[in-house]
């Protein structure tokens, strides 16, 4: 049986892990970060709220296109806070009006998601290691997801997929990156002359473009 001390150094790892996945490279924290998370560990921050928190903070500075990398889990103090808030007033609101059952299994959605992923992951193991690793770390973040509670599920998701495109082009070797987004933005230019929409068209080509050459499903729940 797990003691306390386990739970803990679990909790841990967990973050570490995640945080490493996300920024595509080997990530150790810091005094400051471990103390961060200590800080969490504490004051009872559910594990849920640390993983969307954290992908939520990576997604939105890749959506503005910001070059300099989330070093930090300070980067994501607000973020997790935020999401702990939101978790427990779901769950105070799901205590006065009755637990109310879903309109569909999220857990299998998530497990089919899951799986989809991996099967992802397997198909680049050999022709690109590093995409076939990022992949398997958003699966495992993806199957655990079914701790936060319905109606935050779809933030969560859509937090992930920014995080898996965002990791999987990282992960690319610089010639294939290159290309990919040497179509895409002449797709985007061909698309518009507007610099403001070109640059959104850039991402959505590209973003597209990897898809199709990694065979990724999108990260929604059908239900």
């Amino acid at each position: 049986m797990a003691t306390d001390d386990d739970l803990e150094i679990a909790y841990y790892r967990t973050v570490e892990d995640l945080f490493a996945t996300l920024r595509g490279v080997p990530h150790v924290l810091s005094p400051k970060d471990f103390h961060l998370l200590r800080q969490w560990w504490r004051d009872e921050i559910p594990i849920a709220a640390v993983r969307a928190g954290i992908t939520e903070v990576f997604a939105k500075r890749r959506d503005r296109g910001e070059p300099d990398p989330v070093v930090s889990l300070s980067y994501c103090r607000h973020a997790v806070k935020a999401h702990a808030r939101r978790i427990a007033e779901m769950h105070v609101g799901a205590s006065d009006e009755g637990v109310r059952q879903p309109e569909f299994d999220a857990e299998d959605a998530l497990r089919s998601l899951e799986s989809e992923l991996n099967a992802a992951a397997e198909s680049q193991r050999d022709p690109r290691p590093r995409v076939a690793d990022a992949i398997e770390g958003i699966a495992t973040t993806v199957g655990a997801a079914h701790e936060l509670p319905p109606a935050g599920l779809e933030e969560h998701l859509f937090a992930l997929e920014s995080a898996l495109l965002t990791t999987c082009l990282a992960s690319l070797s610089h010639d294939e990156c290159d290309e990919l987004e040497g179509r895409a933005r002449a797709d985007a230019a061909a698309s518009t002359t507007n610099p403001e929409a070109r640059d959104r068209a850039f991402r959505a080509f590209r973003d597209r473009l990897l898809r199709d050459l990694l065979a990724l499903p999108r990260l929604e729940l059908d239900g």
